[in-house]
């Protein structure tokens, strides 16, 4: 009988949430066979068995805290030496694991967060624990999934991951089967409420908002753009785009040129406050965090040094950065580093919304649904008015850094930029 601690998990982390164990108590396992999802600050690890065997003990519920070098699970050599240790005590030997394969995710926020990658392979809101029936747990895939494989009545088994190393993504099920996921009638008043696990991605972005919320003093600030004159550019764009073969191009691309333009003239906005030192660090630099709404929960992917990039350059890597998060391939370095965020839910509709900071970040800026006005334009000394192509936008900021006046001064300038594009050349 050997017992196993949880090994470490990554410089400086002391610690990992249990979000899904792949054996149960009496299963028999092989040696590297993963037995255990554990998520971190800054990715979810597959531990895998350092050796073949029966499951004995699980040290840790699914949702638990599992402490680094801790007992994590006992794993007897054979099934006769498991039965001989419910009658008597056998002596026991600690056996440190195998490093553990680290997959990377990020914790959203707005957070965020959150398949091979961290961000698909932690659990959501609606995970449960892994899937009891023996196929499931030879399969690799997220808890998510497992679950969505259960409503759709789908055996993980008959589908071919296309995943990272064979993972089953949500994708593979919906290409699979076109069965709808199974609604099941309230048989009564026992049945009126569901209780939900709150584990995995959702409790990290949780952790991670609370963190934003009660650490920065938030405010936001407000304004609108007209966005004439970056349609016709980016129509024109497009355009080229089109004749060279070039990656089509959303607003996006022209709000962060936008913003780093504006954000030369107020550089406080691009930093973080360093409270053990008792310093605000200046980033000049521009890593720029794009939020990504993927099946297990919010990601930030982030798009580096946007300032050394041209719109078309933007354009594809922020495609490449937000499909790999969506698809549980995006790695380590694409769900961290960022030191400004965007969120961008004019597509889904709404006017404006109040996000919350991507801590530790200075600022969040958001950027919403165009839509047509009537406003007031001066045309040849009178006032007119006219039909305009309008964003709201704003920006919330930690005031412990960022006063009032700055953050309206910055999103004035923001907004002169996007009406009047051809002034960031001559930058």
């Amino acid at each position: 009988m050997s017992i196993f601690k949880l090994p470490e998990l990554g410089e400086g982390l002391a610690e990992g949430e249990v979000i899904a164990w792949r054996v149960k108590e009496g299963d028999a396992i092989k040696a590297d066979a993963t037995m255990v999802e554990v998520m971190t600050d800054k990715a979810t690890v597959e531990v895998p068995s350092p050796r073949s065997g029966v499951v004995k003990k699980l040290y840790y519920k699914v949702g638990e805290l599992a402490k680094v070098g801790a007992p994590l699970i006992e794993i007897a050599e054979n099934a006769s030496e498991a039965k001989a240790s419910e009658g008597k005590t056998s002596e026991t030997k600690t056996v440190e694991t195998k490093s553990a394969e680290t997959k990377s995710t990020s914790a959203a926020t707005g957070s965020a967060a959150p398949s091979t990658s961290a961000g698909s392979r932690t659990a959501s809101a609606h995970s449960t624990a892994p899937a009891s029936s023996t196929p499931s747990t030879t399969v690799k895939a997220s808890p998510a999934v497992r679950k969505a494989a259960r409503e759709m009545n789908v055996d993980l088994t008959s589908i071919e991951g296309s995943g990272d190393r064979g993972r089953v993504l949500r994708t593979d099920l919906e290409k699979t089967s076109s069965a709808a996921p199974k609604v099941f009638a309230s048989e009564g008043p026992k049945n009126l409420e569901e209780r939900i696990p709150f584990i995995g991605i959702r409790r990290k972005i949780a952790d991670r908002l609370s963190q934003s919320m009660f650490t920065a003093v938030h405010f936001t600030h407000f304004d609108e753009c007209d966005f004439t004159e970056i349609i016709r550019l980016r129509d024109e764009a497009n355009a080229l785009a089109q004749k060279n073969g070039l990656t089509r191009l959303s607003f996006l691309p022209f709000f962060i040129k936008g913003a780093i333009a504006a954000m030369k003239k107020y550089p406080i906005l691009n930093s973080s406050l360093d409270t053990e030192r008792n310093e605000i660090v200046i980033k000049h630099y521009y890593h720029f965090g794009i939020s990504v709404q993927t099946d297990n929960g919010l990601l930030v992917a982030v798009v580096r040094d946007c300032d050394k990039k041209d719109v078309f350059q933007l354009a594809k890597e922020i495609k490449e950065v937000a499909d790999r998060a969506r698809e549980g391939k995006a790695s380590l370095q694409d769900l961290t580093g960022s030191t400004i965020t965007i969120t961008n839910p004019g597509n889904i509709g709404g006017l404006y919304a109040t996000p919350v900071i991507n801590f530790p970040e200075a600022v969040i800026l958001g950027m919403y649904a165009i839509k047509k006005r009537p406003i007031v334009k001066e045309i040849n000394g009178q006032d007119i008015i006219v039909s305009r192509p309008m964003m709201y936008t704003n920006i919330t900021c930690d005031h412990r850094i960022v006063d009032g006046a700055l953050a309206a001064g910055y999103l004035k300038q923001f907004c002169e930029y996007m009406e009047n594009p051809a002034r960031m050349a001559f930058l």
